[in-house]
């Protein structure tokens, strides 16, 4: 499939939300074409270099994004929710339009087995640990997902760690392996709140926060 690409330095994983502020020129084209035909880009992280500017190196494994709302303002730039839809490997980068394209294929997730139902109970229930530690509410915590794919996203995103480490775990494509990966990261987050105290407080929603939407 052909897909228009939106490099960030930010990880956007699967049912996740995010919030972006689209006000390069190029952006702005790749977005009144989005919404001419499927509502739907490519969010991939950036490997090194900035997000304005055309020296970016980007990962191959990124995300579909599918846009929810859309706030056209009156300069041209928009305000968009966009949410985390599948993901994607880019095979060739195409520069034919003022924007990055890519040719893409989906990737499927691996099916789950018994032991990855227990490392998701042990991670349910250390996320609801570590967000508690956190600051959320317990209305929250009682909305904590139970699906195995729904919930390791949702960990995934509360993680206070740098993006090559939340990029590793968009990448594993075998669920039961994100559930393991995700699980040992937030133990270890969690042992560096017990010992030092909580040094964040729970971020805004998108790929790096904890809405449960």
């Amino acid at each position: 499939m052909e897909l228009p690409l939106f490099p960030l330095h930010t990880v956007l994983f699967p049912g996740r939300p995010l919030p972006l502020h689209v006000f390069e020129q190029r952006y702005r084209d790749m977005l009144r074409d989005c919404l001419a035909s499927d509502g739907r880009f490519g969010v991939v992280a950036i490997r090194s270099g900035r997000e304005v500017g055309d020296d970016a190196e980007l990962f191959d494994v990124g995300t579909i994004g599918e846009v929810e709302q859309v706030e056209q303002l009156e300069d041209g730039r928009a305000n968009v929710v966009i949410r985390g839809v599948e993901r994607f490997r880019i095979g060739r980068v195409l520069t034919d339009r003022s924007y990055l394209r890519a040719l893409a294929e989906p990737l499927a997730e691996r099916p789950l087995c018994r032991r990855d139902l227990n490392h998701a109970q042990a991670l349910r229930n250390l996320l609801v640990r570590y967000l508690g530690a956190l600051g959320a509410p317990r209305q929250m915590l009682e909305q904590l997902p139970t699906a195995p794919q729904r919930l390791v996203w949702l960990a995934a995103s509360t993680l206070q760690v740098e993006l090559p480490e939340l990029q590793r775990l968009l990448e594993i494509d075998d669920t039961g392996q994100r559930l393991a990966a995700t699980l040992q990261m937030l133990r270890r987050e969690s042992s560096i709140a017990r010992h030092f105290g909580t040094v964040a407080s729970l971020r805004p929603a998108g790929p790096g926060g904890a809405d449960l939407n």
